[in-house]
């Protein structure tokens, strides 16, 4: 236990107005060691209370003055304080009511009858002194009780709102890290499903490969009405086809894409152009540039089929008709929120907004997933979106959607920034050139039918076509007679149609070969390698075709290459 705190006892105050027993009672206590004051009327006693000890006074000293103030600052005490009063009365036997009012007053009273021992005086006021120094050290105690409840209230908020940012700053870290587990598994969903693709995707693009060019090769001999219905249906069939196995290699990223600095406002202007004179009357169309945008790098015809896509489920959201709104923009450095997706760097956004029904939370976590629709069976493929995604993320991008029910829903491709200038779109338009003049090209593809289709295009297309199935076969050809152009599957069994291309080169230098594939990862690895080669993605049509030999034959390096031919023939003879 802590020692009592040491206060002063303050002096007793004296109020006796008649005769000499003030001075008597004064002195009697003075000779205890107890300081005494006299009090010369009740108001001055009232006024010096708060600092007195006690209060030693006459009853007739309150006979006659108005006691208010006195009852006043009794009843106006503070808690811990019961002021100690000693009252003096006189033994007549007629004053019981009275004296019982003024005990009732002072409440601590202490009541000797007069006259009385010095002894029981000084024993009285001593009592009341004493008693007066505990109750100022009961302040005091107090007072320090309140001081630390205070400190123990403060630091007990400073701990809650220490703990209050510590659960904040752990709920942010558990949304964060449920958001990235969600995006994660997106991910490893969305790469299973790129996988899966990319593996069917070469065994379709081959057989679509056989069936367009056999159907095409046959529609130029017959010219039966009917026939020709029948043939017309079968490509248009041949030709969804195609575009299912591209849409699903947009959402995997591994179609072949041929990315260049493109003036997205221009694009855009086109597009818009287009959209408002085929979605109807019913939807307007409306076009936000920004001012100083910069080009984007992106396949610029595959961007405006995106943007077509995103149209068309515009409209399909506004069966009532609505405003559909092409908005671009550009981002100097990557939000927080994008940081997950894309790498730092200057970004193009294009936005397409509707004002029609929106999505619901459970629609929108599954937007970009291929396949899936709400439309009925038969109005959609449900790879619209997925191939966005995909074709935005291919090209080192991303997409995203906001999206609210019944308000409508925006989404935002975002493309990287291009260093140079944009390309016209007048250089971006590829010429098909004239038939050929009956130049030797080397044909080799191990699938049987895809060779026979593409030789009879080439027959057909005025070239002299020579089929090779294997490395093996068209070596042998070769080494028989010069060609003017090879045309090479890049997946064959054995040495690889890339292998056989620099052997082909090797054994007549400057030979221009055309490489061809099923497979978009071999496209897109070979373009990375390859320089003076052009690369063509099955399955090709013979107008396709004819552009990307004559480009080889008769393009701006078309004469070196057949100088280089010439050199190498008149070595041989020599």
């Amino acid at each position: 236990m802590h020692s009592p705190e040491q206060v002063q006892s303050g002096p007793a105050l004296v109020l006796a107005p008649f005769g000499r027993d003030s001075t008597v009672v004064c002195a009697a206590l003075r000779e205890t060691g107890i300081e005494a004051l006299e009090q010369p009327s009740l108001a001055e006693l009232v006024t010096n209370l708060h600092i007195a000890g006690a209060a030693v006074i006459a009853e007739e000293a309150l006979a006659h003055e108005h006691r208010g103030a006195l009852a006043q600052w009794i009843a106006s005490q503070p808690p811990w304080s019961d002021f100690p009063f000693v009252l003096l009365t006189l033994r007549t036997g007629q004053n019981g009511l009275a004296l019982s009012e003024l005990i009732d007053l002072m409440g601590n009273v202490t009541v000797l009858e007069r006259p009385l021992a010095a002894t029981s005086l000084k024993s009285a006021v001593r009592a009341a002194v004493r008693g007066r120094v505990r109750q100022r050290q009961s302040e005091s105690y107090l007072r320090k009780l309140q001081d630390l409840a205070e400190t123990l209230e403060r630091r007990v908020e400073e701990r809650t709102e220490q703990l209050t940012e510590a659960n904040r700053r752990l709920t942010a870290e558990i949304a964060e890290r449920e958001r990235t587990e969600v995006a994660l598994r997106q991910a490893q969903k969305m790469e299973a499903i790129g996988q899966l693709t990319g593996g069917i995707a070469h065994d379709f693009n081959n057989l679509l490969m056989a069936i367009m060019g056999s159907l095409e090769l046959i529609s130029m001999r017959v010219s039966d009405e009917r026939a020709d219905r029948y043939l017309r249906n079968a490509m248009h069939a041949a030709q969804r086809g195609a575009k299912l196995i591209g849409q699903l290699l947009a959402f995997s990223r591994k179609q072949h894409l041929s990315p260049a600095s493109v003036d997205t406002n221009d694009l855009v202007s086109t597009v818009a152009e287009l959209l408002s004179r085929t979605l109807g009357n019913a939807i307007r169309v409306d076009v936000v540039l920004h001012n100083e945008l910069w080009p984007a790098l992106v396949d610029a015809t595959q961007l405006e089929l995106m943007l077509i896509n995103l149209a068309i489920n515009a409209r399909d959201a506004m069966p009532e008709g609505g405003l559909l709104t092409i908005e671009t923009g550009k981002l100097d450095s990557v939000p927080d929120e994008l940081k997950e997706d894309l790498r730092p760097g200057q970004y193009v956004s294009i936005a397409v907004r509707d004002t029609g029904s929106g999505m619901a939370p459970e629609v929108l976590s599954r937007a970009f997933d291929p396949f899936f629709t709400t439309k009925p069976p038969g109005k959609g493929t449900g790879l619209g979106l997925s191939q966005v995604y995909g074709f935005a993320r291919q090209s080192g991008g991303t997409a995203k959607i906001e999206t609210k029910l019944g308000h409508g829903t925006v989404v935002r491709i975002f493309l990287p920034r291009a260093e140079g200038a944009a390309v016209s779109e007048e250089a971006r338009e590829a010429d098909a050139g004239e038939a050929g003049a009956k130049e030797v090209i080397l044909v080799v593809d191990d699938d049987p039918s895809v060779l026979e289709t593409t030789r009879g295009m080439l027959d057909d297309l005025g070239y002299r076509a020579i089929a090779a199935s294997d490395a093996e076969s068209a070596l042998a050809a070769l080494s028989q007679q010069d060609v003017d152009l090879a045309v090479i599957d890049l997946a064959m069994p054995g040495m690889s149609g890339l292998n056989l291309g620099l052997e082909l080169q090797r054994r007549q230098p400057g030979l221009p070969i055309v490489y061809c594939s099923g497979y978009p990862d071999l496209i897109e690895a070979t373009s990375k390698r390859m320089t003076g080669n052009l690369l063509l993605s099955k399955p090709y049509s013979s107008r396709e075709l004819s552009a990307k030999v004559q480009s080889m034959l008769h393009g701006p390096d078309a004469d070196l290459v057949k100088a280089s031919n010439a050199d190498h023939s008149a070595g041989l003879n020599g």
